[in-house]
């Protein structure tokens, strides 16, 4: 099958990642609005020419159209146009950061080919929210929160009549002391307070309340340090990927 042959798709797209293969071809990585997570192969993208520079890049919505070579393996990009850059992202670095770590946790979420109806309406979602308030700490914290509900993993924060808390990324949120003791699960200490925090942020519609709130600096320590591992945890993501937007975030 040629390219000529081949079916002509269009979709809206999300690069989530790009590898070059040569001095002036790349295979870019997509989450699209029909289709699930594709590549494509971008001839010429490199040359002062290519009509493609311009219309795609990290974090924006571009429209794409691509010979469909399901059977074939990488798909070939035949024209893209820019429909949102997303520009805040290429000035606030903080937010960039933020931007970073939400595409590489659904590049590590979504499957291949695997189209869910709403995961890319959710990306576009979680990236309008890193433009205004991703430049902060907490909205990671409130991504996490956002991103394990939708993947049906609701962090499980039932158990609010205790005075002493214990959480557990492998059993998915607040589990009982003595039963984290007598089975030997890890299991790290929050307080109250900070379970209250999660509670509150996780029912949060928008980041906006997350982001006024009063915290503890103590009590946001714990939040990160269980919100690391539940992430690590439930999503096999490396731990390295949020440690770094989480220390860009906190850089002066």
């Amino acid at each position: 099958m040629n390219r000529q042959s081949a079916m002509i798709v269009k979709t809206p797209a999300i690069p989530l990642y790009w590898t070059e293969v040569s001095n002036t071809s790349r295979i870019v990585t997509w989450l699209t609005a029909h289709y699930g997570k594709l590549s494509t192969t971008i001839k010429g993208d490199q040359r002062k020419n290519s009509l493609f520079r311009g219309q795609y890049d990290l974090f924006s919505t571009s429209e794409l159209l691509f010979y469909d070579r399901t059977e074939r393996g990488t798909h070939i990009a035949k024209e893209c146009s820019m429909l949102h850059a997303r520009t805040v992202f290429r000035t606030d670095w903080r937010a960039c950061a933020a931007a970073g770590y939400i595409s590489a946790l659904f590049a590590k979420t979504t499957p291949r080919h695997g189209h869910e109806p709403g995961r890319f309406e959710f990306f576009e979602e979680m990236l309008t929210c890193a433009e205004s308030y991703g430049h902060q700490p907490a909205f990671l914290v409130w991504f996490d929160l956002k991103f394990a509900e939708f993947q049906g993993q609701l962090v499980q924060l039932n158990d609010t009549t205790r005075e002493v808390y214990r959480f557990s990324a492998e059993h998915g949120g607040v589990i009982d002391p003595g039963y984290a003791r007598e089975h030997r699960i890890p299991a790290s200490p929050l307080a109250p307070e900070a379970v209250a925090l999660l509670k509150a942020w996780q029912q949060a519609e928008t980041p906006a309340a997350v982001l006024t709130a009063r915290v503890n600096p103590a009590h946001f320590a714990q939040i990160e340090r269980v919100m690391e591992k539940f992430v690590t945890w439930q999503f096999d993501l490396p731990p390295h990927v949020r440690k770094t937007a989480v220390e860009t975030l906190r850089t002066v």
